[in-house]
């Protein structure tokens, strides 16, 4: 068993941690809606599965698990999008087998109350961070994409807890 965040695209339902054994394809299956894939950050180690087929049965979008994947694995950027209800989990270990969430993504997304957002504007640091806080992940999740997008000094962004 390891320890996933069901990610749903209905927006007015919570995030929700869940316990599942990641080797039963149905359970899998039965999360997302049907078949999966699965996209990988580049930090932390994680992976969002997916539907696979969520365009051909017009899915709808899932803004949180999109965001997240974008900046997460920033090389997908505008390039993938999540439908459908989402899993967010632990990268694959050596022999591909799916590990639980890292425990600071269940502390950001599901145990955080207010957050802020750090800048790296040199590639040996420091970390900054400007006075804004967000009440929600989302927000501030949107807000350093934003600040990545729009700002050439600002090399990477990443969302704290404050």
């Amino acid at each position: 068993m390891i320890t996933g965040i069901l990610i749903p695209s209905d927006e007015t339902q919570p995030l929700k941690r869940v316990e599942f054994d990641a080797e039963n394809v149905e359970t899998m299956q039965e999360m997302v809606g049907g078949k999966y894939e699965a996209f990988n950050f580049d930090s932390p180690p994680a992976s969002i599965f997916a539907n696979d087929e969520a365009m051909l049965w017009s899915l709808p979008h899932n803004l949180r698990g999109t965001v997240l994947l974008w900046q997460h694995a920033k090389g997908l950027r505008g390039r993938a999008y999540i439908s459908g209800d989402a899993i967010l989990t632990g990268a694959p270990n050596q022999s591909g087998r799916t590990k639980s969430v890292p425990p600071q993504l269940i502390e950001l997304l599901l145990e955080t109350e207010t957050y802020g957002v750090e800048f790296l504007h040199h590639p040996d640091g420091p970390w900054s961070r400007k006075a804004v806080t967000f009440d929600g992940w989302l927000e501030a999740y949107n807000y350093a994409i934003i600040q990545e997008e729009t700002f050439a000094t600002v090399r990477s962004a990443r969302v704290i807890g404050v």
